[in-house]
């Protein structure tokens, strides 16, 4: 980390090793997931190679609000909302009723 031997912090991605921007006083934009590499069981495995996946081990809603939903194809929202159904399946049991309600406003699905 060439920064870090000129004492220099850019308080973003470049600066460490954290996944984000931030601003001082005005913003910060952070995506954080803790995943774990798997073994995928697909229905071919051409070559005998095997194939890997991700398997998440941490369930946070994205804010919808700061994605531009134009830049997603049909793909993307999919996964988007299956995420985020995901997240309400895991989430909800562990919530107060308020917190549910939290819940299913920051996990409504979305379209474009």
């Amino acid at each position: 980390m060439e920064g870090w031997s000129w004492t220099l912090d850019y308080r973003h991605g470049t600066g460490h090793d954290e996944p984000g921007y931030y601003e001082d006083g005005n913003f910060g934009i952070r995506l954080e997931n803790v995943l774990i590499v798997k073994e995928a069981d697909t229905k071919f495995n051409f070559g005998d190679k095997g194939y890997l996946s991700f398997e998440h081990k941490t369930w946070a809603p994205y804010q919808t609000k700061m994605i531009d939903l134009t830049l997603l194809g049909p793909e993307e929202i999919n996964w988007h909302n299956s995420y985020h159904g995901r997240c309400r399946d895991i989430l909800a049991p562990y919530l107060d009723e308020s917190e549910v309600a939290w819940l299913n406003k920051a996990t409504e699905l979305i379209g474009v």
